[in-house]
């Protein structure tokens, strides 16, 4: 092995190239996974799963199958969650449409639609529109609850699901008041045969993981999600369309065994048949369509505010 080079009129020795002295990092070097936004510290300590979709700009495929990733990788918190927010709404809105359920069949049971009955009465307007409420209250909670999960399993935080309901909790009131402005603001679009409907659907998609994550009230989270989306034009048009698309075929899916059951159940039954199935249905419907909405405000922030950037450069300060 030769000696050590040295520059002429040099007193220290330089370690020579390809040595081991080459290859070590030098001591105070920021780690790869600080660099990557995420506490070695944490991940030792909590030994969190990969996020479902790395910390860069998303496409639209990114975002749907990351929705899923949420659920496979995580599948106990999410069930948690959804267990505190969507499974009580869901008793609620199947108690309420107990009649519609029990006349309408499949064609009732997945969208919670008014029917006629035997006398020619229309029934079921008014639990209708409860039922469509409760269900997008219970969206909004959940998309606000996983907001905060996701939030923290980018930071490499793993907070306890208990933690991450009482929080919810807490942001509840501006997440009904929020989703309540929404669906208003969706309602006087449907003028103009339902272009202004979706127009606001795609503006305000992220109003909920607005809330919880950037910690503020329902009207600047108006705000805030249309000065998002406004910016991202394409993705904001297609991804609602594709999220409702998947979440309908997903429904249907689930809906046709209990069809089957009923069948076999006495006619007072039939109607807690269906709504058991419609709570399955929401019980994997609901994550994704709230999966999507977090993943896409995380994503829109990326893009428009270099958050994967800041995140980074924070972690290697922190280092």
């Amino acid at each position: 092995m030769t000696a050590p080079w040295s520059a002429p009129g040099s007193s220290a020795p330089q370690p020579e190239v390809g040595s081991r002295a080459d290859e070590t990092h030098e001591v105070g070097a920021p780690d790869v996974s600080a660099a990557a936004g995420v506490s070695t510290a944490s991940t030792t300590e909590h030994a969190l799963p990969p996020p479902p979709v790395p910390l860069r700009p998303m496409t639209i495929p990114d975002l749907l199958d990351g929705a899923f990733a949420i659920v496979k990788r995580r599948p106990r918190d999410v069930l948690l969650l959804a267990a505190a927010f969507v499974i009580p709404m869901e008793l609620i809105s199947s108690y309420l449409l107990r009649d519609v359920l029990g006349a309408s069949g499949f064609s009732g049971s997945d969208s919670g639609m008014f029917t006629i009955d035997d006398s020619g009465e229309l029934v079921g307007i008014a639990e209708t529109l409860v039922s469509i409420g409760v269900g997008a209250v219970a969206l909004a909670l959940l998309a606000g609850a996983l907001g905060l999960l996701v939030d923290d399993w980018y930071r490499g935080v793993d907070r306890p699901v208990g933690e991450v309901i009482v929080a919810t909790l807490r942001r509840s009131p501006a997440l009904v008041v929020g989703v309540v402005l929404v669906h208003l603001l969706e309602a006087v679009g449907m003028i103009g045969l339902g272009v202004g409907a979706y127009l606001a659907m795609i503006l305000l998609h992220v109003v909920s993981p607005v809330t919880t994550v950037e910690g503020v009230g329902p009207l600047r989270a108006i705000r805030r999600s249309v000065q998002l989306t406004s910016r991202r034009w394409g993705a904001s048009l297609g991804v609602p369309a594709l999220v409702g698309a998947i979440g309908l075929l997903v429904s249907f899916g689930f809906q046709l065994l209990p069809e089957v059951v009923v069948a076999f159940v006495p006619d007072d039954w039939d109607w807690l048949v269906r709504a058991s199935g419609a709570m399955v249905t929401e019980l994997v419907v609901t994550p994704f369509t709230a999966g999507v909405a977090v993943l896409y405000h995380l994503d829109l922030r990326i893009r428009t505010e270099g958050l994967d950037i800041e995140r980074r450069a924070r972690a290697l300060f922190d280092a």
